[in-house]
């Protein structure tokens, strides 16, 4: 089997011939090709080759997101300035004004929120008028480019945006203003968060009807910002709603769970969820191996190797003793990989030390 071909009989109960080796690279890349410090060998080399050069896959989201499109409203105004050290965007709409600035962080290759598009309540109802007239549409020729590039190096893959919950953490109003909200406006939050639903829905309906082959819902759940009560009212309904309409279109369904999870993992199999990616073991996670698969069972892990195994004062018998512990707790049913990622001061060679373990891995 191709490591497409590999993947797609994991996650669908069949037999594979191997467990595909799966690492994410970008933010190490990014920040390494910024700074001029790619190992020589890799100077000028596109990720993909390196990918290549390591036998290793890429997590194709990276690639295949950019196939779903976002059409604004004819109303709604869209503005973006992306400058060195900062992304500022800002909606005008017959219901009001909405800004947000994003600061990037020093490699560029990622940012954080430093203010939020809602600052109170009243914004609500700007945001749910830009939501509501938004449209998605399926780019086929970027697709059938990108399938081109990617080839049956792996399935392929989209992501969705963060559930509505953690859309309103995250996203749209920040943890402590949108806990707020909920205490004192709960009518008018829950409103929104069907508002983005919704919005939601629309994705999804576009992608149903695309080629698509797995959906990644990118969650970030993590239990000090998603507790179980919350998870329970607002997040794990949702799960079941999205992964029913995914699944009966065939597509496969994972999400994007990382930090501190051990509370929620209790209702891991109840999302309706063919696998979860990321989560984290100890020490970087607050769950051991055995616990992730006494809570997923037959579920998918995707990733799996904690991120600081590969920093480089990591030894390489700690780095394989871990790995073959992965391999021999959740064999067939896993995608292995780095929870998270790569960070930009990981050792590139320990991925293709992992990755030859990982291919000679007999099942």
């Amino acid at each position: 089997m191709n490591p497409r071909e590999s993947m797609l009989a994991a996650f669908s109960g069949k037999k594979a011939d191997r467990i595909v080796w799966q690492p994410r690279l970008h933010i190490w890349y990014e920040a390494n090709k910024k700074q001029g410090t790619l190992p020589k060998k890799y100077s000028g080399k596109e990720i993909l080759e390196i990918y290549d050069d390591l036998e290793a896959m890429p997590r194709s989201y990276h690639f295949y997101n950019s196939t779903i499109k976002c059409n604004e409203g004819n109303d709604a105004e869209l503005w973006v300035r992306n400058d060195r050290e900062a992304v500022f965007t800002k909606y005008i709409t017959p219901k009001g004004e909405l800004k947000e600035a994003r600061k990037k962080t020093v490699y560029g290759a990622a940012s954080y929120v430093t203010e939020y598009l809602l600052k109170d309540v009243e914004d609500f109802k700007v945001l749910t008028y830009v939501l509501e007239n938004q449209t998605y549409e399926f780019d086929k020729n970027l697709y059938e480019d990108v399938k081109a590039r990617i080839g049956n190096r792996a399935a392929s893959t989209v992501n969705l945006p963060h559930v509505p919950l953690q859309s309103l953490f995250i996203n749209y109003m920040g943890f402590e203003k949108a806990v707020i909200a909920m205490w004192k406006h709960q009518k008018e939050v829950e409103s929104l968060l069907n508002a983005i639903e919704e919005n939601h829905n629309k994705m999804m309906k576009t992608l149903m009807a695309s080629p698509i082959e797995i959906v990644n819902f990118s969650a970030n759940i993590h239990h000090d910002l998603c507790s179980p009560p919350l998870f329970k009212k607002y997040i794990l309904p949702y799960y079941q709603r999205a992964t029913k309409d995914l699944h009966s279109t065939g597509k496969f369904t994972t999400s994007h769970w990382d930090g501190r999870v051990s509370l929620l993992l209790p209702f891991v199999k109840e999302t309706g969820l063919d696998g979860i990616e990321c989560l984290t073991p100890k020490p970087m996670g607050d769950v051991t191996l055995e616990e992730l698969h006494e809570a997923l069972g037959d579920m998918i892990l995707v990733d799996g190797i904690p991120a600081n195994h590969f920093l480089p004062w990591v030894n390489n018998r700690t780095l394989k003793e871990f790995t073959l512990k992965l391999l021999n707790t959740f064999k067939p049913h896993l995608i292995a990989g780095i929870s998270d990622m790569l960070p930009p001061n990981g050792d590139i060679e320990k991925v293709r030390f992992v990755g030859k373990i990982v291919n000679e891995y007999e099942l």
